[in-house]
């Protein structure tokens, strides 16, 4: 629902209830005005006084309440847009967001007849950095190596945390060429740049498993595709891309 739809519907009723305590309001001076003696004429002047005033100071709370509740309930549902869609760590795509945006980049590419690549990423002995620098280190990497594939990448190109230290990457109107050079280039510079702790320098690597999206097969067989080329590269040696094309055929350029 829009922000400013729930906005109209508080005040509206908000505005009904303004109206109701207004005539209320009235009702009673006048019978005050009438237990005390005033004539007709004072009355209705005091009256439209009152009335003239109390539209108008509700007038302006009403404005000034509008900015308010709608700042309030736009701010609720930015969080919860962000808790649905954003992973909190790392602040990319969750899961099911990245599935989501890899099932919409399909359909466009097979509209427009273009190209579309996946890549699996993960970070290389990732336990180990757990188990030597603690979970907080841990997070702070995972964090880093977000941060630095989005700085590579393309603002077209959606990253998402798949799980663990896991990330999806989907790279629209990119074969698997151009999808190794593009990943190249974040591989690299994660490697480039290490996490500082304290005085210490931790260098993380990631290995890279890049695979070309079909149209006419189902999204799991091109994630498992890219995960199998993945499972390739840490088996050769950590720290490099491999590529499995759709005929089964892992390759990894030089």
């Amino acid at each position: 629902m829009n922000p400013r739809a729930v906005v109209f519907t508080l005040l509206r009723d908000l505005n009904k209830f303004i109206v109701l305590n207004i005539v209320f309001f009235l009702l009673t001076l006048s019978g005050i005005l009438y237990l005390l003696g005033y004539d007709y004429k004072e009355t209705m002047l005091m009256i439209t006084f009152s009335f003239i005033f109390a539209l108008s100071f509700n007038f302006i709370l009403a404005r000034v309440m509008r900015r308010n509740v709608e700042k309030i309930i736009q701010k609720s549902f930015e969080k919860v847009e962000n808790q649905l869609y954003f992973d909190e760590l790392t602040s990319v795509y969750n899961r099911t967001t990245g599935i989501n945006r890899l099932k919409e980049e399909i359909s466009r590419a097979h509209r427009s007849g273009s190209p579309l690549s996946i890549a699996m990423v993960d970070i290389d002995n990732f336990k180990s950095i757990n188990d030597t620098y603690g979970h907080v280190i841990g997070d702070r990497v995972l964090n880093h190596v977000a941060v630095q594939m989005k700085n590579f990448l393309r603002s077209c190109d959606v990253v998402s945390r798949y799980g663990g230290e896991e990330f999806l990457v989907v790279l629209p109107e990119t074969d698997e060429i151009k999808a190794y050079m593009a990943m190249e280039r974040v591989r690299r510079g994660i490697a480039k740049k290490p996490v500082r702790v304290g005085q210490e320098k931790i260098y993380i690597t990631v290995s890279i498993g890049i695979t070309e999206v079909q149209y006419n097969e189902d999204i799991t067989e091109s994630i498992n595709r890219a995960d199998m080329a993945l499972y390739q590269a840490k088996k050769s040696g950590k720290n490099r891309i491999d590529i499995q094309n759709s005929y089964s055929q892992s390759f990894r350029l030089s």
